[in-house]
């Protein structure tokens, strides 16, 4: 969706042409290619703005329709909240003509937050910060209406010309109370292995907002770091550190100019037990808060922030205690829906109903042992 993204003129598709019309747009060019589809940039006819225009691949979507679903929700999902940090959604259908679903949104003019951890390293810490806090806040207001992201990392969002983040693509958002339309009749893990936390890892449809926040706490690690806490060579790999138990490294071990305080709200972002992690991403700006930082205060949120006196921050003291001293280092990017990847966690719940099974066996075992000594004695 950003200019930094643009396919080189003059490349061929099967879908549309610069200068034809759609649904009241013209066609301008094409913005990115993807293994779902493709992204254009287009002009409203009438208003003579610029909009992006997402389509689905029309292959995508006749072999895989759980991808459809999945782009529906990300439109349904999008308009239900309205928030200066996110990306808006204006109109979406699908065309009998073209044979492809479709969605108007916000064009960004920019690069996506993986560009400048790639080229720049490590963030001075007050601008990894403001940019973490602007995606919480979009979090915290999508949570009033019981949603959690599950596919946080820097491909996702988007940093403008002038420092405005925003947030990208609801497709696998989960909207909790109700029946999640992207379960399988297995449980599915969505998400990329490298953001997501270790109770996402096992089960997505059950995760809450403080999976959002581990997925935070990662992202805000590699701005610092430029690059992420876990070395793997592989998505199981990194799911097997994700499920050892250990505490994510501190931070500082990689920059030192990292404050202690900050580095103490990483880890308790990140804790590994979901019950130990700050409880949402509105605990996340308010222990940020404590600290001196604020949320940029950008016009245009159409949301009403109710804080929840339950999710406030942990005292400094807390903060100070919670330091990791682990290290680690990655570099992976792909979906847990991969085949690899699902084997893995299967292999990994049979595991432990095994041990479990078996446990329970010996327990039967002793007991039926017990119960034959006590009736020779009573003889």
């Amino acid at each position: 969706m950003s200019g930094a993204d643009a396919v080189a003129k003059g490349e061929e598709t099967d879908i549309f042409q610069p200068g034809e019309t759609f649904h009241g747009h013209v066609i301008e060019r094409l913005l990115g290619r993807g293994g779902l589809g493709t992204v254009w940039l287009v002009r409203h006819q009438m208003l003579d703005t610029l909009f992006a225009l997402k389509v689905l691949d029309p292959d995508v979507a006749e072999q895989k329709p759980e991808y459809v679903k999945r782009f529906v929700r990300e439109a349904k999902l999008a308009t239900r909240i309205r928030h200066p940090n996110l990306v808006a959604v204006h109109d979406a259908g699908y065309d009998a003509a073209k044979g492809v679903y479709f969605l108007v949104m916000d064009y960004v003019d920019g690069d996506t937050l993986r560009k400048p951890i790639a080229f720049g390293g490590g963030m001075p810490e007050k601008e990894a910060v403001r940019i973490i806090l602007q995606v919480a806040d979009v979090l915290a207001a999508a949570q009033r209406f019981g949603m959690v992201h599950r596919d946080l990392k820097p491909e996702n969002i988007m940093l403008t010309d002038d420092g405005t983040v925003k947030l990208l693509d609801l497709g696998i958002a989960k909207v909790a109370g109700g029946i999640d339309s992207l379960r399988t009749t297995t449980r599915t893990v969505f998400g990329t292995p490298a953001y997501i936390s270790p109770e996402q890892a096992l089960d997505s449809s059950t995760v809450d907002s403080r999976a959002d926040v581990y997925s935070l706490g990662i992202i805000l690690f590699e701005m610092l770091c430029g690059r992420r806490p876990y070395r793997a060579d592989s998505p199981t790999d990194i799911v097997e550190q994700l499920l050892d138990g250990s505490p994510i490294p501190d931070v500082r071990l990689f920059n030192s100019s990292v404050s202690p305080k900050v580095s103490a709200v990483i880890s308790l972002m990140c804790a590994k037990q979901a019950k130990d992690r700050l409880a949402s991403p509105r605990a996340v700006l308010e222990t940020f808060a404590r600290l001196g930082y604020s949320v940029p205060s950008v016009a245009g949120a159409e949301f009403a922030a109710e804080r929840d006196r339950t999710d406030e921050g942990p005292s400094m003291e807390k903060l100070m205690s919670e330091l990791a001293t682990k290290k680690g280092s990655p570099s992976l990017t792909m979906e847990t829906q991969d085949k690899e990847m699902r084997e893995f966690v299967s292999r990994l719940k049979r595991k432990k109903r095994c041990s479990l099974i078996m446990a329970c066996i010996a327990a039967v075992l002793v007991l039926a042992g017990v119960m034959a000594v006590v009736m020779l004695l009573c003889r």
